[in-house]
């Protein structure tokens, strides 16, 4: 299944980074990656939209909360 990232965050030191995507049927999930790896295993979340897919990342991923506060 083909998936579209639609928002890329990079923790500030460049170490990590959340890549929001949507897959082929619309539905959105997420998936944290250190040094190119995934480490969150969240990307087999189901979500209905761009906003919610952020919304949770940034309540499961702490990096993501702290250096973001354009997201709330």
């Amino acid at each position: 299944m083909e998936k579209i990232i639609r928002e890329t965050f990079v923790k500030s030191d460049g170490t990590r980074k959340v890549e929001i995507f949507q897959r082929e049927n619309k539905t959105f999930a997420f998936e944290e990656f250190e040094f190119g790896y995934p480490v969150g295993e969240y990307s087999l979340t189901i979500i209905d939209s761009l906003d919610n897919a952020i919304r949770e990342a940034k309540g499961r991923v702490s990096w993501l909360r702290s250096h973001s506060p354009e997201l709330d």
